[in-house]
């Protein structure tokens, strides 16, 4: 297993991807990002620009590919993203300040969080599936659960684990970054009414 959670620091699409699906979690093909020309999306021109370029899924339901097709839809799509749904943990996505804010203070309390950031927009913080609706009244935070929602994986586009998945720990409750997240956004809210 630990070479395994050694693939997912890689750049190799196809490596991480398998290791993806070795670890269980089905895995689909997104969008792709070409430098100077965008993201694929925007081949169609009724499409919006996305926040997160070639880090998004193809569909509006994520599709994983079927067991032994991975390799063969990566290598005709070079750059893909690696799209997962939300099946195997929930995501909370924050702000990238709030979220770097939020994992000072768990990482400092010993708390093993799972945590993606893409570019300098946003964190997501991996908890225990079924656990993130402890935080859908918070309006800093996007909940992800469940097989319609998805995040994209390293190496997608500009995403990067900060810290990977660690086969001796457990994904924590969100519960157990609740209480750091409420701090970090009092404090930041605090800082707004100063200026």
């Amino acid at each position: 297993m630990g070479d395994l959670l050694h693939l997912l620091h890689g750049r190799d699409t196809i490596e991480c991807a398998t290791a993806y699906e070795r670890l269980g979690w089905p895995v689909a093909i997104g969008h792709r990002h070409r430098t100077g020309s965008g993201c694929t999306c925007q081949d169609t021109a009724s499409k919006a620009p996305r926040v997160t370029p070639g880090a998004h899924p193809r569909e509006a339901v994520v599709k994983p590919l079927p067991r032994g097709e991975l390799a063969a839809a990566f290598e005709s799509a070079p750059g893909a993203g690696v799209i997962v749904p939300c099946t195997h943990w929930d995501a909370l996505v924050v702000a990238h300040p709030i979220g770097m804010a939020v994992m000072v203070r768990v990482d400092a309390v010993g708390l093993h969080v799972p945590y993606l950031a893409s570019g300098h927009a946003t964190v997501t913080l991996l908890v225990a599936p079924g656990t993130g609706e402890l935080l859908v009244d918070c309006p800093q935070v996007e909940v992800r659960s469940g097989p319609r929602a998805w995040v994209a994986l390293p190496p997608s586009y500009s995403v990067r684990w900060e810290t990977a998945p660690a086969e001796d720990h457990p994904l924590p409750d969100a519960g157990a970054v609740r209480l750091h997240l409420a701090e970090v956004l009092k404090l930041a809210s605090a800082d707004r009414k100063r200026w």
